[in-house]
């Protein structure tokens, strides 16, 4: 395993750890009194971008998130998320071997799971959130997508970020997300790695939706 995948899943498991740890610290020194609907569902949309991936994808793809997510408050200030995301490509002028092609990259979805620490106030609750769970390149083989899959690839994915939703009401919620998302794609698969390995894909997502609370 490459050290800068060490490196990434430390970080997410340091992350997943302080939440938690925080989260019990002020559990045991709260007072807070029992708070509202515990279950959310968010749907948003953004953009993402694809990077540091020189074996596969060239850089700076960008797609299309339509991101989907299911959460419950574990306490006033921990909730346990799930999300789904489909990212659609966009087509877009890269250099491919010194020429400049119109190329997107292959459709893309990813299913995590996780959790977000949460710090609300009155209107806005910011949070920051990590997890873990995979990603899968979709098969394509037109022309236009690079690389040309003959088969989908899934592949150990992780995320950490962090956003802010501000209430509209008691139930309705504008939310902003920004998650780093990257994925572990394995030496030798096809067409996402060449004769010296792979590389891990980073992609940056920025979204904004609703959240409804239930």
């Amino acid at each position: 395993m490459s050290h800068s995948r060490i490196n990434t899943l430390v970080l997410g498991a340091a992350l997943i750890g302080g939440l938690l740890v925080t989260d019990v610290a002020r559990a045991e020194t709260s007072d807070e009194p029992g708070f509202g609907p515990r279950a959310q569902i968010s749907l948003l949309g953004g953009i993402q971008a694809l990077n540091k991936n020189d074996t596969s994808i060239p850089d700076h793809f960008i797609n299309i998130p339509t991101v989907a997510s299911l959460s419950y408050q574990l306490t006033p200030r921990l909730a346990a998320e799930g999300e789904f995301t489909w990212m659609i490509p966009v087509k877009q002028s890269v250099d491919i071997s010194g020429v400049s092609v119109d190329r997107k990259n292959p459709d893309i979805l990813a299913y995590q799971a996780g959790l977000r620490a949460l710090f609300p106030s009155r209107a806005w609750t910011p949070y920051v959130a990590a997890g873990a769970g995979a990603v899968t390149f979709l098969s394509n083989t037109d022309a236009d997508r690079v690389p040309q899959l003959d088969k989908s690839e899934t592949a150990f994915a992780v995320n950490f970020g962090g956003g802010t939703s501000y209430n509209l009401s008691e139930k309705w919620a504008l939310r902003g997300d920004f998650r780093e998302l990257v994925a572990f794609p394995k030496d030798g698969a096809a067409g996402l790695s060449n004769a010296s390995g792979t590389d891990n894909v980073w992609m940056e997502r920025g979204a904004l939706g609703l959240a409804y609370r239930f």
